[in-house]
C-alpha cells in the first residue's frame, strides 16, 4: 500500500509544479482535442478532460472501452481528484452517469458494468463549445446503447449534457446539467441500490486520512442509503489538504433529494466512490413527469483547502440561488 500511496503522490506533485498560478480572470479558457479526449485547458494548464471517444488502451481489453465521462480532473494547484480504471472496478471512470438498469420493451438491460456486455452510456459528439465570462461551456451529445446476441447495437436514450468549467480562487467548479429522453420507445430506470451520477475519488484517499460529511451531518459508515443534498469528501494533497464537495439540485427539482450509495470504512478501506441515486427506492420511468431521471442537474467544487460543512451548506445556497 505505501507504494501505491507514493507513487500516487508522485503523479500529483508533478501536476503541481505546473500549475503555481491560475489567475482566470486573466487567462483564456480553451478546448484542445487530443485522440478523442477534449481537454478544458486554462492557459496551458489542463484541468478537466472529457472521454469523447471510446478508450484507445483500456485496461481488461476493448470490453472496458468506456466513453462519456470526465477524468482527469485537477484542482487549479493541480490535484487529481478523479480516479480511472482502479485495479478493483475497472468499469469506473472518473465523473460519470450511467444507469445499473434499464428496462426496454420488457426487458432488463445492465448499462453500468460495460464488461457484461449488455449495454453502455457513450459519447456520440461535441456539439458546441465556448468560453466566455471566466467560464468554458461543452454541450455534449450521448446516448445509451443496448445490446442483443447477434443483434447490432441499439440506441434507447438520447442524452444532452452541458458541463460548464470554471474557477474561482483556489477552488474549481463543475456545473453539469443531464437532459435525457427515449429515443423511440418507453424507458424506465429500474430500481437499485447504486445507479446515476457518480464519482470515483483520489486512490489515495481512504477511512485513515480522509473525512465524508453529508448535508443531513451522516458520515462515511451511516450515510450509505439516506438522503443528502450534497456530501463533501476532504483530505491530503501534496502541498497541503483538499476537498470535492458534490451538489444535486434534484431536491429542488424533483421535491426530494436523491439518495446516496457510498462506501463505510469496512469497503475497500473506505476510498471514496460517492453515487447520487434518484432508483435507489423505486423504478421512475424517463419522461418530463421525472425530472429526478429526465433533467438532472449537478455542481462539483473541488476545493484546494477543506470545505467544512458550513462552507459546503453555504455554497449549496449560493448555486441554489442562482441556478
Amino acid at each position: 500500500m505505501k507504494t501505491r500511496l507514493s507513487a500516487a503522490f508522485r503523479i500529483s506533485l508533478s501536476a503541481l509544479l505546473t500549475c503555481q498560478s491560475l489567475p482566470a480572470e486573466e487567462s483564456n479558457w480553451k478546448s484542445q482535442d487530443n485522440q478523442g479526449v477534449l481537454e478544458a485547458r486554462l492557459g496551458e494548464t489542463s484541468l478537466a478532460s472529457w472521454q469523447s471517444k471510446p478508450l484507445a488502451h483500456s485496461k481488461g481489453g476493448e470490453k472496458f472501452a468506456g466513453s462519456a465521462f470526465l477524468h482527469q480532473l485537477r484542482t487549479p494547484s493541480g490535484f487529481e481528484w478523479s480516479a480511472m480504471q482502479p485495479d478493483d472496478h475497472l468499469h469506473h471512470f472518473g465523473l460519470w452517469w450511467p444507469w445499473k438498469f434499464i428496462e426496454v420493451g420488457g426487458e432488463k438491460f445492465n448499462t453500468w458494468e460495460i464488461q457484461e456486455g449488455q449495454g453502455a452510456h457513450r459519447a456520440v459528439s461535441v456539439e458546441s463549445q465556448s468560453s466566455k465570462g471566466g467560464k468554458l461551456e461543452w454541450s455534449l451529445n450521448n446516448r445509451t446503447f443496448i445490446r442483443k446476441p447477434g443483434i447490432e447495437d441499439r440506441a434507447v436514450i438520447d442524452e444532452k449534457t452541458t458541463v460548464g468549467i470554471s474557477v474561482s480562487g483556489d477552488m474549481e467548479i463543475v456545473d453539469i446539467e443531464i437532459q435525457q429522453k427515449p429515443v423511440d420507445q418507453p424507458v424506465t430506470i429500474v430500481e437499485y441500490r447504486y445507479s446515476g451520477f457518480s464519482w470515483r475519488g483520489p486512490l489515495v484517499w481512504n477511512k485513515d486520512n480522509s473525512t465524508m460529511v453529508t448535508s443531513e451531518g451522516k458520515n462515511r459508515d451511516d450515510a450509505n442509503g439516506t438522503h443528502a443534498r450534497w456530501v463533501v469528501v476532504s483530505g491530503p494533497t501534496p502541498s497541503g489538504k483538499a476537498s470535492v464537495l458534490m451538489m444535486s439540485a434534484t431536491s429542488a427539482r424533483a421535491g426530494t433529494a436523491e439518495k446516496l450509495r457510498v462506501w463505510d470504512s469496512k469497503n475497500l478501506n473506505g476510498m471514496p466512490f460517492v453515487n447520487f441515486n434518484p432508483v435507489m427506492d423505486k423504478a421512475l420511468p424517463l419522461d418530463g413527469k421525472h425530472p429526478a431521471v429526465s433533467q438532472r442537474k449537478y455542481r462539483v467544487i473541488a476545493a484546494d483547502h477543506v470545505i467544512d460543512p458550513a462552507a459546503a451548506e453555504a455554497e449549496w445556497k449560493k448555486w441554489m440561488e442562482n441556478r
